[in-house]
């Protein structure tokens, strides 16, 4: 009996609505159940291939792929074993295949993926989701693409967007023009701008970071205002924070807290700096650490090491040998200790 219902159901959607270029309506007032293509109700509606839709309120079922429908705005709950397809889906909506409209709000799911031009709620892409701006949660199984997110978005293996405001992971790498939040790419992650945390399981990558960045093994940026590790090492042309590389760091212009596992390497460091086997800097402001400590030019501050250099000093050198390039011939290389205090400065050139 069920199986006789169904023929009857399709041969109706087929054969009537094919027939009068329309549908059978069952509905008092625009309100009940309707076969074939209706244009518009509110109710329950069964259809082959949606086309020229205008307006479905309440249920809406498909069985093929939707012709042309610019105009369609469907609320309630949309199923096609292939896809919905309409300008609007509001509340929940659901593909065999695929999710297309041009605007989604609510819960939205596509076997293969879902596309729209906007999307405000919860989207799963079986495959993938693309869409130029996500408000809410998006989902693809293997990647996510979007001009703008605001909220959480993962991509099964990447994402990509132009903009992020919220959480994203991407389980091999993540790609953004900005983030500000919370970004993880489980091998890499590449953003011109990070104002929050970022993390990437092998690097990361970046124009500016503000706020906290791990790369697993490196992290390389233009400008850093925060706290940056790379498990092997970091470049940046400017640091200002904390700053730890596994091997070593290097930039033009440090200032904070630096730590190098094996060397330290800029043009000017201000601040407290630890370079394990050698630090290295043009200028030098502060209290350095290292095995060999050499400032080119001038040492503002302490400096502890194994051998310390400065050519011109301004403060103490403590360790086996210290050369100070301002001091009198004879006080030039001392051990353990070596002091100039003031400012006058060595009147010859550093040689390497």
């Amino acid at each position: 009996m069920r199986a006789y219902f169904v023929y009857l159901v399709i041969f109706l959607m087929v054969n009537v609505g094919s027939s009068f270029a329309s549908s059978l309506d069952i509905t008092y007032r625009g309100n009940g159940i309707s076969f074939g293509n209706s244009k518009r109700i509110n109710g329950i509606r069964f259809n082959f291939v949606d086309n020229k839709v205008e307006r479905v309120n309440g249920v809406n079922l498909t069985f093929w792929v939707p012709k042309d429908n610019p105009d369609a705005v469907i609320t309630g709950f949309a199923l096609g074993l292939v896809g919905p397809e309409a300008n609007q889906l509001n509340g929940f909506a659901i593909g065999g295949v695929a999710v297309a409209a041009e605007e989604i709000r609510g819960l939205s799911f596509g076997t293969v993926g879902v596309a729209s031009h906007t999307i405000t709620g919860i989207t799963i892409g079986g495959i993938g989701l693309a869409t130029e701006s996500l408000d809410g949660i998006g989902f693809g199984m293997v990647g996510l693409a979007a001009g703008r997110m605001n909220g959480i978005a993962i991509g099964g293996v990447g994402l990509a967007t132009g903009s992020l405001n919220g959480f994203a992971f991407g389980s091999v790498g993540l790609s953004a023009g900005v983030i500000n939040g919370i970004a993880i790419g489980g091998i890499g992650l590449a953003t011109e701008s990070l104002n929050g945390f970022a993390f990437g399981g092998v690097g990361v990558a970046a124009g500016v970071i503000n706020g906290i960045a791990i790369g697993g093994v490196g992290l390389a940026s233009q400008t850093i205002n925060g706290i940056t590790v790379g498990g092997i090492g970091i470049g940046a042309k400017e640091i200002t924070g904390i700053t730890i590389g596994g091997i070593g760091v290097g930039a033009r212009s440090i200032t904070g807290i630096t730590i190098g596992g094996i060397g330290v390497g800029a043009e000017n460091i201000t601040g407290f700096t630890v370079g394990g086997a050698k630090l290295q800097s043009e200028n030098l402001t502060g209290l350095a650490v290292g095995g060999y400590c050499k400032v080119k030019r001038s040492l503002t501050g302490v400096s502890v090491g194994i051998f310390n250099y400065a050519w011109n000093l301004n403060g103490v050198q403590i360790g086996v040998l210290n050369y100070c390039g301002n001091n009198p011939n004879f006080l030039r290389l001392l051990p353990i200790i070596n002091v100039h205090i003031g400012k006058d400065h060595h009147r010859g050139r550093h040689r390497d």
